[in-house]
């Protein structure tokens, strides 16, 4: 008989969303699922309690005094009668094959009760946009199922997990002290040490509102940052020469993932003094100039950055610290053409010459229309950021751009 799943879902205050929550729980056609719903205390005069019994048996149903959402996923967790437990934020939904596609990976991998992670799209409720994360873009397959590389490095989200509940016991839960990054804690703790399994299908839909923890918790910021502390303390140089070739690498590819994200601000100035700690032989010196003929194809006399936003310039960071410089940007946006950014000219993409002797990189989270667009153009020599990050994810650089 195939495993038994239980779905968990922690809900606080939460008629907003919970329903469809709820329904994409129900709606798995994976058919060994029961769905756990853990009311956390909610002040809403009885909203939540009511749409909750509105299921009936469908569900199973528990109310507890308020304490945060990791003892709310704990509760759940106690009282789960499946081999597999899978976290369902009540703002978030599970595609309808999430837990089937995830269960079938499971068995087939060969390995002993592997959690199971996948990509996922954001959705903008706002704005009433979607966009899908492929972690493929930026990190291998090899990577992503590596040890904690995935919690480590942000390329997991928790309501994506599939943990058999054998690693309960090996680990223990959700750190109850966490209000806000408890998830990610935990991920690290239960996948360090151990091979996971990546599947590539885009199995979850995260919505992005005003009312999300991230938005709302005053401790996220600190929490945030201290969990970081935590990631480095904890693991040993040898995990860390693992994962990025060197210990002033680990320090420095976690100094360019942090650098750019709102909450990172104490974690930075530590990775600062953490990479002028490192040995000398550690730093940045002259072995990687040969990378520049490996990167960039014979012929190539000029490097164009498609994209003249963030990812842009931190590309350009990027191609700096590896001794290559860009000749500009290509944007479709027609108010960034005739512009100078970051010192660069920027032009449109029918503005391009001599495009034999040009290799073109795609700047943004979902390149794929731009490359089509490039191609359309008879554009020979195309690449995207992702796949020099790839490359270069275990080669220090020969600058560092702090």
């Amino acid at each position: 008989m195939k495993p038994r799943v239980s779905i968990i879902i922690p809900v606080y205050n939460g008629t907003n969303y919970m329903r469809d929550a709820i329904d994409s729980a129900l709606n798995q056609t994976y058919e060994n699922c029961e769905v756990i719903v853990v009311n956390d205390g909610s002040n809403d005069e009885g909203a939540t309690d009511a749409a909750a019994r509105s299921y009936g048996d469908r569900i199973r149903y528990f109310k507890k005094e308020n304490g945060g959402v990791a003892t709310a996923v704990n509760y759940g967790i106690q009282q789960m009668t499946g081999e597999y437990a899978a976290w369902l934020s009540h703002d978030d939904i599970f595609t309808p094959d999430k837990i089937e596609k995830q269960i079938h990976a499971a068995l087939a991998s060969g390995l002993e009760n592997p959690v199971v992670h996948s990509n996922f799209e954001f959705w903008d409720v706002s704005k009433d946009k979607h966009l899908k994360v492929d972690l493929l873009q930026n990190y291998t397959k090899e990577q992503l199922e590596d040890s904690c590389f995935a919690p480590l490095f942000l390329a997991i989200h928790g309501s994506t997990a599939l943990v058999h509940k054998s690693h309960y016991e090996r680990v223990g839960l959700y750190d109850t002290s966490l209000m806000a990054t408890q998830d990610s804690e935990f991920l690290f703790r239960v996948m360090r040490g151990k091979k996971s399994i990546f599947v590539e299908d885009s199995l979850m839909i995260s919505r992005i509102h005003p009312q999300q923890g991230q938005q709302t918790m005053a401790c996220h910021q600190k929490e945030y940052n201290e969990m970081f502390v935590h990631f480095c303390q904890t693991l040993t140089k040898a995990e860390k020469i693992h994962f990025c070739g060197s210990e002033w690498n680990f320090y420095y590819r976690l100094y360019l993932l942090l650098k750019y994200s709102k909450p990172a601000d104490t974690i930075l100035e530590y990775l600062k003094k953490r990479l002028n700690d490192c040995e000398k032989s550690d730093r940045p010196d002259e072995k990687s100039k040969h990378l520049q003929e490996r990167l960039v194809p014979q012929g190539i006399e000029r490097i164009y950055i498609f994209g003249a936003g963030q990812m842009g310039r931190e590309l350009l960071e990027t191609l700096r610290s590896y001794g290559l410089e860009a000749s500009g940007w290509i944007d479709n946006a027609k108010e960034k053409h005739k512009t100078a950014i970051e010192g660069l000219p920027c032009m449109g993409p029918e503005q391009i010459k001599d495009q034999e002797k040009c290799l073109f990189i795609v700047a943004m989270l979902d390149p794929s229309e731009v490359v089509e667009q490039l191609k359309r153009l008879s554009v020979s020599h195309i690449a995207t950021m992702g796949d020099f990050k790839k490359r270069l994810f275990c080669v220090t650089p020969l600058y560092a751009v702090l």
